[in-house]
């Protein structure tokens, strides 16, 4: 199989089916519990589900259940292409495999439940220029392209699969408002900052300091070390106070809601990028790596892909989607191993 038609299998692809075994199951746990066993698959879920989390799940399968409505599933996320990437700021490979990828994980509810499901990527664009100097050009250029990107899916979809991006800032009515929400979350955080766990703190402020592009809308260039280390502990702060907003909590974390992640965050299925991967899409980088006769599909970040980028491989020409950061695809011989660093193999 070339790169060529494995990328265009992933891209239509959108079979599904029960087997014997997943007959048998439906009949042993009924319609929301044989739902809910899908949304916490191991096949997707890469950490254990913690007690609220089942509850929140749950709670939020019956209701749509007993009111014949799709099962709503929310994936709050940043909302642009992190900037140290050159495909910044528009959607690459990173975004078409994770794409896939939660079709795939959609796929055997849809098959089994008729009103479907809706799955909801929030976008957090409304804070990103306030918090990482991001202008709000390149987030626009962003959600164009992920909206673009999501319509080519789309063609492939059964009609009870929906899909789609939505931004907070579309939850209000004018700037003004969402500023008053987030001015009292503000003076929240900033009053208890001294109380956050320590481990949590420093890899926040690791986080923010990655994300920052201190070149960025403002000039935050010649900033001291001290004036540096401040934006981005006010990186930290802005994220947490955003998070508590109320309306996007409402959108996001509604009774209805089934709330999916690449990682653990409260009340939330953390199923990672890919199969193998774990890396937040919108933050790394897509390429394919040789498995036998097919691929697979990962997902790094800027980091990873500072380690294995000049490592052998070849890069193909695509045609498959009409946005400029798919005219080629990188191929590396085999699968890495992340847990034992940047080499490839084993």
């Amino acid at each position: 199989m070339s790169a060529a038609s494995f990328l265009e299998s992933r891209l239509k692809s959108c079979s599904w089916g029960t087997s014997n075994l997943d007959d048998e199951k439906l009949r042993s746990l009924g319609l929301s519990g044989y739902i809910y066993s899908k949304v916490t698959s191991k096949k997707f879920r890469k950490w254990a589900i913690d007690e609220a989390s089942e509850k929140q799940i749950k709670k939020a399968i019956d209701l749509s259940v007993e009111r014949a409505q799709p099962i709503k599933f929310t994936y709050p996320f940043g909302g642009y292409k992190l900037w140290r990437f050159l495909s910044s700021p528009e959607v690459d490979w990173a975004e078409f495999f994770a794409i896939a990828y939660y079709r795939d994980y959609l796929l055997p509810i849809a098959a089994v439940y008729g009103p479907g499901v809706n799955f909801c990527f929030s976008s957090d664009d409304i804070i990103i220029e306030r918090m990482d100097n991001i202008s709000s050009k390149e987030t626009n250029d962003y959600f164009d392209s992920f909206s673009r990107l999501l319509s080519t899916f789309r063609q492939f979809f059964p009609d009870n699969l929906k899909m789609e991006i939505k931004r907070v800032a579309d939850l209000y009515e004018n700037r003004e408002e969402f500023e008053r929400d987030l001015k009292v979350n503000i003076g929240e955080q900033l009053d208890s900052w001294g109380d956050m766990d320590p481990k949590r703190k420093e890899r926040m402020i690791r986080t923010s300091a990655l994300n920052i592009n201190f070149n960025g809308v403002s000039n935050w260039s010649s900033f001291t070390e001290e004036e540096r280390l401040e934006k981005m502990r006010m990186g930290v702060v802005l994220h947490d106070a955003y998070g508590k907003v109320p309306r996007r909590v409402a959108f996001v974390r509604g009774e209805d809601k089934v709330v999916v992640f690449t990682t653990v965050i409260p009340n939330a299925v953390a199923i990672g990028t890919t199969k193998n991967s774990i890396t937040k899409f919108w933050t790394g980088r897509g390429f394919l790596e040789r498995k036998e006769n097919s691929f697979s599909e990962r997902v790094v970040s800027f980091d990873q892909w500072n380690k294995v980028k000049a490592l052998p491989h070849e890069t193909e020409s695509s045609d498959l989607i009409p946005l400029k950061n798919f005219s080629t695809v990188d191929v590396y011989p085999t699968p890495f191993d992340f847990t034992r660093g940047a080499s490839s193999g084993g």
